[in-house]
């Protein structure tokens, strides 16, 4: 095929008064692959949004223009453009849900057709049937992202808008998807590809670009690397008193078993690895350990003390001590809510610090996380993904945790990025001695910041042990999450 369906032509746009896109341009022709590469913040997602003629909250189109099929997009697209001829896939998989609508129902509004193959549409994604009659709070951070692909190929696009696809399913939901996304690239639908994982998407497209300063220019990042193991512990854990601990956990979605039997401990300055693919129990148990499942039976305690089954139960203190960090940060952050508003809030309801101290603390919060002061005046929708989940990191530090609850939270950031979130952590472990419960996919990730590594499949516990150990021969791990992973996708609670 010959000719161009997207186009970015000195294209300027601003977010919060500051300019993030200063004459940008770009061309995808009919059947092209493009990779757009740029560090966190640089205004990936903004251009993306750019072309499907929805520039989002806080950002304000200055000059230039954006073009799909030879139409004009901003300030709003033609009818029948949006969908039809350009589908996007975000991020935050959970912002494209509707809350209310079961899976079945959103596909085919989607699609634009009572009738259509709601089967067909999750296979194409990896998912089975019994996912269609759930509610997007029903599942798991993976399989949200997988729907929202679904969502996103339902009419059938000559342009797809892919943005960070694979960042939140494990390396089996990867492939998964990934071979989807081949096929139809070799059928000729046009991609734009936003990613921080050169490795990947280098496989997938016939072209990277950079995006950089507000512009757009010919090239590649240098090649993705995993993050170095945090050699710097100097605490015993050996000897350290025990700060979490989880007994007999068994959890339930409806009649459906979600977590069988489940232990684990953590102890102070310690990191514990959760390791498991999409739908093995992994969120569910951030969940129950933060008190917002309820277990059917099992007990969570704290230094020894049994904590109340959920948070509404628990004591403000309680709460305080064992916070989550949550694989979306665009869900947890209100939208209209400024970033200072949001991390002043546990300030005042969990610490109790006078309204006077919240401004220094706010500039402390955000210096910790690698965030600048300004970011305290904008909104979510203002941010990138990765800055957003620097956000939600703050806020959970601004309780002054005994134990952090990390789920999924560096899948989102580029490489720099999510080495700088590591070694953030690292530092917090070492110095206040906070325990971490790092829930993740990733097992260059675990072996970085942790000493022990839990792997969870089909519900249960199929292997725990020392990092350096479960961890040394990494080709092992994926036939052991193979053998336990879940026939039928099993969900996160309500």
């Amino acid at each position: 095929m010959t000719g161009v369906i997207a186009t970015a032509e000195d294209l300027r746009v601003e977010v919060g008064g500051r300019v993030v896109l200063a004459g940008a341009h770009l061309e995808i022709g009919n059947g092209e692959a493009v990779g757009l590469f740029g560090p966190s913040g640089s205004g990936k997602t903004t251009l993306a949004l750019a072309l499907l003629g929805h520039l989002g909250s806080g950002a304000r189109h200055i000059g230039g223009q954006s073009y799909v099929a030879g139409r004009p997009m901003l300030p709003s697209p033609p009818p029948g453009v949006r969908g039809g001829v350009v589908s996007y896939l975000g991020q935050d998989p959970g912002m494209a849900l509707t809350p209310y609508m079961r899976v079945d129902g959103a596909l085919r509004l989607a699609a634009g057709d009572r009738r259509a193959d709601v089967t067909s549409l999750l296979a194409r994604v990896g998912l089975p049937p019994t996912l269609a009659r759930r509610y997007p709070h029903q599942l798991s951070g993976g399989q949200q992202q997988r729907v929202a692909l679904a969502f996103a190929l339902a009419r059938s696009p000559r342009l797809l808008i892919l943005d960070e696809p694979t960042s939140s399913l494990d390396p089996l939901a990867s492939e998964e998807v990934l071979a989807e996304l081949r096929r139809l690239r070799d059928s000729g639908t046009a991609m734009l590809w936003i990613s921080h994982d050169p490795e990947t998407t280098r496989k997938m497209v016939d072209r990277t670009v950079l995006l950089d300063d507000g512009r757009i220019t010919p090239g590649s990042p240098a090649a993705h690397r995993a993050p170095p193991v945090l050699n710097s512990s100097t605490v015993d854990i050996a000897s350290s008193p025990l700060v979490l601990s989880a007994t007999a956990i068994t959890a339930f979605h409806g009649p459906t078993p979600v977590l069988r039997d489940v232990d684990l401990t953590v102890r102070s300055g310690e990191c514990l690895a959760v390791l498991g693919v999409s739908g093995a129990g992994k969120s569910t148990l951030a969940r129950c350990l933060t008190g917002l499942h309820r277990p059917r039976s099992g007990e969570v305690t704290l230094a020894g003390r049994t904590l109340a089954a959920t948070v509404r139960e628990r004591t403000r203190a309680d709460r305080a001590a064992v916070q989550l960090v949550p694989q979306n940060p665009a869900e947890s952050l209100h939208p209209r809510q400024d970033v200072r508003t949001a991390l002043s809030r546990p300030l005042r309801v969990l610490r109790r610090m006078p309204a006077a101290g919240h401004d220094a603390e706010v500039r402390l919060l955000l210096n910790m996380v690698g965030l600048p002061e300004a970011t305290a005046k904008r909104l979510p929708g203002e941010l990138s993904g990765g800055q957003r989940q620097r956000v939600a990191i703050a806020r959970a530090l601004a309780a002054g945790p005994r134990v952090m609850v990390c789920d999924e939270i560096t899948s989102a950031l580029d490489p720099v990025a999510q080495a700088e979130v590591l070694a953030l952590l690292d530092d917090l472990r070492l110095r206040q001695g906070l325990a971490i419960v790092f829930i993740t996919h990733d097992t260059a990730a675990a072996a970085a910041i942790s000493g022990r590594v839990l792997v969870l499949a089909d519900s249960r516990v199929v292997a725990q042990g020392p990092t350096n150990e479960l961890l040394a021969r990494p080709d092992d791990l994926p036939s052991l999450l193979k053998r336990g992973r879940p026939t039928t996708e099993e969900p996160c609670p309500s």
